[in-house]
């Protein structure tokens, strides 16, 4: 049930008219009747005040039962994804050859990068100039990536 519905009912429930309503909320009743067709919605420290009088939770005032239904599907949803992600690493971790592999292929490509910026500045200081040690050693790193990349 929507926020103006439940408002109406509640009202109606009371026995409260749409003016006695507003005279209790200090409001017009020109307000009252805007949330009860939906075309507004009340302050909070007014829903708080509508709380206490229909003796009510503010949850229980502006949920939507059909969100809260939404909510729900969704908790669920997110406890399925969690644990279908637990089997997955499960599996993942069956796999732990061809992990390994990756790994030794990582550390060489590491290694090549590494090589690539060491040579470099190595030709860098070389020359002692600074700049194109700055220089090659960044062209030997950029073009270990390249080679990295050719092989993959």
């Amino acid at each position: 049930m929507k926020f103006s519905e439940k408002l109406q009912s509640l009202r109606k429930g009371k026995g409260l008219s749409q003016e006695k309503l507003a005279e209790l909320l200090d409001v017009s009743r020109q307000a009252v009747s805007k949330w009860e067709s939906g075309q507004t919605y009340p302050e909070i420290e007014k829903l708080i005040v509508l709380c206490d009088l229909f003796e009510i939770t503010l949850d229980e005032l502006v949920r939507d039962r059909d969100s809260m239904v939404n909510d729900t599907v969704i908790k669920e949803i997110n406890l399925e994804d969690k644990s279908s992600n637990e089997y997955e690493e499960k599996d993942e971790n069956k796999e732990t050859g061809e992990n390994k592999e990756l790994d030794e292929n990582e550390e060489k490509d590491e290694l090549i990068i590494l090589g690539g910026f060491i040579a470099g500045t190595a030709i860098g200081l070389l020359t002692n100039n600074l700049m194109l040690g700055t220089v090659v050693a960044f062209l030997g790193l950029g073009l270990s990536y390249i080679i990295k990349g050719i092989k993959i």
